[in-house]
């Protein structure tokens, strides 16, 4: 279960990671924001977390942490390609802050979840180690999307296709946690923390 967790940790946090920045690109060039604009929509995305750190109570509590996160995964890839497709043809250009506010509400669902998911599955004894690893993990992809983005993009392929390239990395991670890590109890079991698959039972 960790090793998976750590795996879908490379490609969710590149995508995640760059999506900040290429954002920035993505709306000056294409819906045309300005400098101001574009911090009020950052300030949107903020205020988005708040009813998605709610959503991922509701969603874990529901499911369990694992199938929480790669529905997260997948809302914010869905959120993704749906702004590369339709926010460069808007009429008005601050149609971008209510998607600005969905990206704001995955993100508020995506991230309490990994959190979660990691403080679930953590062997006992090796948290130092482990935070380490995951700290490395998380960042050693996160100059591939922009890469790629900014590759596709001058060699005049539309920022729509570089946008939804760059989101495919978290659903591969996605795919890597349905396919791989098995189980919620599972997961538990591996990683010697099946106490707590015992008391979600109890408290059910």
């Amino acid at each position: 279960g960790l090793r998976w967790y750590l795996l879908a940790s490379v490609f969710a946090q590149s995508s995640v990671g760059a999506l900040t920045t290429v954002s920035v690109v993505y709306l000056s060039s294409e819906v045309g924001l300005n400098a101001t604009d574009i911090a009020l929509f950052f300030l949107v995305v903020m205020v988005g977390t708040i009813p998605g750190a709610k959503v991922a109570t509701v969603m874990s509590k529901r499911t369990n942490p694992n199938t929480s996160w790669q529905l997260s995964m997948i809302a914010l890839f869905t959120t993704m390609v749906i702004g590369a497709f339709t926010l460069g043809d808007a009429s008005n250009k601050y149609l971008s802050l209510i998607w600005g506010f969905f990206v704001g509400a995955v993100l508020g669902w995506f991230y309490p979840t990994e959190n979660l998911f990691f403080s679930c599955i953590l062997p006992k004894g090796q948290e130092a180690e482990i935070a380490g690893f995951r700290v490395y993990c998380s960042m050693i992809l996160s100059w591939l999307p922009p890469l790629i983005f900014s590759v596709l993009v001058e060699n005049g392929i539309d920022t729509k296709w570089g946008m939804t390239f760059m989101g495919s990395f978290i659903l591969v991670a996605a795919l890597m946690l349905k396919l791989g890590a098995g189980t919620w109890e599972e997961i538990l079991q591996e990683s010697g923390r099946s106490d707590l698959a015992e008391h979600e039972v109890a408290v059910d």
